[in-house]
């Protein structure tokens, strides 16, 4: 007994050094700064051009002990009259800061100290420290890009029917394009993004911020990535779309708008000097559904020729449908054309002008068939052998076009440079290697080399 009563004792005097030596809790965490954005973009040391009211999102790694932001959190700069407040979100691991009233043309300075500010007592090991300048006047010259599918970044524009029914058409953009006071001084270019059949215009505008970015042109560079949404989900006075808004129909909510009334709405903003003084070159791109959109609109649109000191881009890529201005198509077994029996639809809209919606008809399909050979096409073809499921290989019309996606733009191509040599202004640009895939094809290095030609 009197040996285990040794034991014992020399076990518990271990037990006690490991309690002392702090062998028991683990360290906390350190806290973490994870972004600091205004508009959706981050917000640098230096930056110019901020409003006098604008909201500021502080985005941390763990849930924050307010009362200890607040006292850690200072603006300071200007005459003292401006003012701000402090709301939280994400389960108050995200401050944001509604700053207004600044004054215009003045440097301001923004601190956060470091110290305990983590809700569980987790420390931010760096403070923050950076300054920015406001606006020169009430008039908006420029503004950190949004860089991300987020709120930030998701606007609107009330469009207006020929029955004066109004409705709500969604998209995003880098720049809120219907600012007012806005003059946007460096914004040279602008890129519209249209979707697939998906409908998921975020993911194709977090898809085209990349190559802008590596391309060095973000910040001279609008991007917007309309959004045609069907009616599920949609809002009271929100547009909407059946799966017809790739060819040009009229939407089926309130207001009778047609997809691209929609688009040359965006674009007759764009194209107003007073508010962009220095766009120079408009690109519209689209994917699949979105590619068909492009072509079609692309030799439909008015927006283009009453915009004479714009000049526009379409690049089509990875389309299944294409429009033709004749009858003929491509026999792939005598590597020929000729003029197909046996299919009474195959010329009807959106593959030839028979039986277009209104929008187009307001044109005779002599001008739109100029347009398809005037206007600057850049028909751009991924040649992966993959599955392609979304394939039609089931209407004569679109078996008529090509036995895979890759072949029908293909063709296209070559009956331009067959029927129309000399007479077109269309180039064609192939990513090896990536078939029916819309991340793929816009981030590879050919699009960002086709970026870097067209805008530059």
């Amino acid at each position: 007994m009197r040996r285990i009563g040794k034991w014992f004792c020399i076990v518990l005097s271990m037990v006690a050094v490991a309690a002392c030596s702090g062998g028991g809790d683990p360290a906390l965490e350190n806290l973490s700064l994870l972004a600091v954005n205004v508009n959706g973009g981050a917000l640098v040391d230096g930056a110019e051009n901020l409003p006098t009211d604008f909201q500021l999102e502080l985005a941390f790694s763990a849930a924050l002990n307010t009362a200890k932001f607040e006292s850690a959190f200072s603006l300071t700069g200007g005459t003292g009259n401006s003012s701000y407040t402090i709301t939280y979100a994400n389960a108050s691991s995200k401050a944001i800061v509604s700053i207004s009233n600044l004054d215009y043309n003045t440097v301001y300075d923004l601190e956060l100290s470091a110290g305990v500010l983590g809700n569980n007592g987790q420390s931010l090991q760096n403070g923050l420290a950076l300054s920015f300048t406001t606006q020169e006047d009430e008039v908006i010259r420029g503004m950190a890009p949004c860089t991300s599918a987020s709120q930030d970044c998701y606007r609107s524009v009330s469009l207006e029917d020929a029955s004066q029914n109004t409705g709500n058409f969604k998209f995003y953009s880098t720049h809120p394009i219907y600012l007012e006071n806005a003059e946007w001084e460096k914004l040279k270019y602008a890129v519209i993004v249209v979707h697939g059949a998906n409908r998921d215009a975020d993911n194709y505008y977090n898809w085209l911020l990349g190559p802008l970015t590596n391309s060095g042109l973000l910040e001279s560079t609008i991007l917007i990535s309309p959004e045609f949404i069907s009616s599920t989900g949609a809002a009271t006075d929100d547009l909407y779309w059946n799966s017809d808004w790739r060819e040009g129909q009229k939407s089926t909510s309130n207001a009778k708008i047609s997809s691209f009334e929609a688009i040359d709405a965006l674009l007759n903003r764009l194209s107003d000097k007073t508010v962009f003084p220095v766009l120079e070159k408009v690109i519209v791109t689209g994917h699949s559904s979105g590619a068909l959109f492009t072509q079609v609109y692309g030799a439909t649109n008015v927006t283009e020729s009453s915009s004479n000191h714009l000049n526009f881009d379409y690049v089509v890529a990875n389309s299944q449908y294409f429009y033709y201005p004749d009858n003929q198509r491509y026999n792939e077994q005598n590597n020929q054309f000729y003029t197909p029996t046996g299919c009474g639809t195959y010329n009807h809209w959106p593959l030839g002008y028979a039986g277009a919606p209104s929008y187009v008809t307001t044109r005779t399909e002599i001008e739109i068939d100029a347009n398809l050979l005037g206007r600057s096409f850049t028909y751009f073809l991924g040649n992966g052998t993959g599955n392609d499921s979304a394939l039609n290989t089931s209407d004569c019309g679109a078996i008529l076009l090509g036995s895979s996606r890759f072949k029908r733009g293909e063709h296209i191509y070559d009956w331009l440079q067959t029927q129309y040599s000399g007479q077109n202004s269309s180039t064609k640009v192939i990513v090896n290697g990536i078939g029916h895939d819309g991340q793929g094809m816009y981030q590879s290095n050919n699009f960002k080399s086709l970026l870097e030609t067209l805008l530059k």
